[in-house]
């Protein structure tokens, strides 16, 4: 199926390893040109030079909580193609930790990284996507904000927020032909995963793939999934076939959460 993804130009944010990295890889396979960014140098260069080989990627370092650093980072993409089609949010990690474990000041840094800085890249991106005519913008968002639980209390505040923050940008661009979406992962083999602990864990002291035939039980499917799985949804809500999907989030998990809505 071909998505019409050729010659449009993406960000993605977090896209230097892990489900950033294969989001990155798959629309370069779609022949978009695609810039990526990431905080640490030296993981910037080893992804741009295994993307290099697949298609048009540029690269930049960037502080997704710095406002400065995302008007750069939009700017650069905007110098280096010649415009801005599709930003894929997905910078951001997992705040593990009970009340008594996780400060207000440790909140506060992830929702600006998770909140705050998406917010600052459709402020920067939306004029450019207007001016093109439309365009996607896409949250990758973690399943403590629809599924809370013990221990993930600051990422379930955080992700509810961004889920809300969707919604409501959904209904702010759709006029404009801006399609705002979320893609939900859980249970996804990831750097962010490795040294993961979950509460059911069977084993302690475990690697993950020690574990994984304890935590996969829970998992419909029987298994965790590949951040390919992730990409292949970003891949499909950026496309022109889910040309009428708009202020959605799309579970990408094997059946592992369990919710109705």
């Amino acid at each position: 199926m071909d998505l019409g993804l050729k010659d449009k130009i993406a960000i993605v944010t977090g896209g230097t390893s892990g489900i950033g990295l294969a989001i990155s890889r798959r629309l370069l396979g779609e022949g978009a040109r695609v810039l990526i960014c990431g905080r640490e140098k030296p993981k910037l260069d080893q992804a741009l030079k295994e993307l290099s080989a697949l298609g048009e990627v540029s690269g930049t370092t960037a502080h997704v909580d710095d406002p400065a650093d995302v008007a750069r980072m939009v700017g650069t993409a905007v110098e280096v193609f010649g415009g801005l089609d599709i930003v894929v949010s997905n910078a951001g990690t997992h705040l593990r930790g009970s009340l008594d474990e996780v400060s207000s000041e440790d909140v506060a840094a992830h929702f600006r990284t998770k909140v705050l800085g998406p917010w600052e890249l459709a402020r920067c991106a939306a004029p450019i996507m207007r001016e093109r005519g439309g365009g996607r913008f896409i949250l990758v968002i973690g399943q403590a904000g629809k599924v809370p639980g013990r221990q993930v209390l600051g990422s379930t505040v955080v992700n509810a927020a961004q889920h809300a923050f969707v919604k409501s940008l959904s209904d702010d661009l759709g006029r404009y032909g801006i399609l705002v979406n979320a893609v939900c992962p859980s249970r996804i083999e990831s750097p962010l995963t490795a040294d993961l602990v979950i509460d059911e864990e069977q084993y302690l002291g475990r690697s993950l793939e020690q574990q994984q035939t304890g935590w996969g039980a829970t998992v419909p499917l029987g298994r965790w999934g590949k951040p390919e799985d992730i990409a292949d949804a970003v891949a499909f809500m950026a496309s022109e076939r889910a040309g009428y999907i708009v202020g959605a989030n799309i579970d990408v998990d094997g059946g592992h959460q369990r919710m109705i809505f």
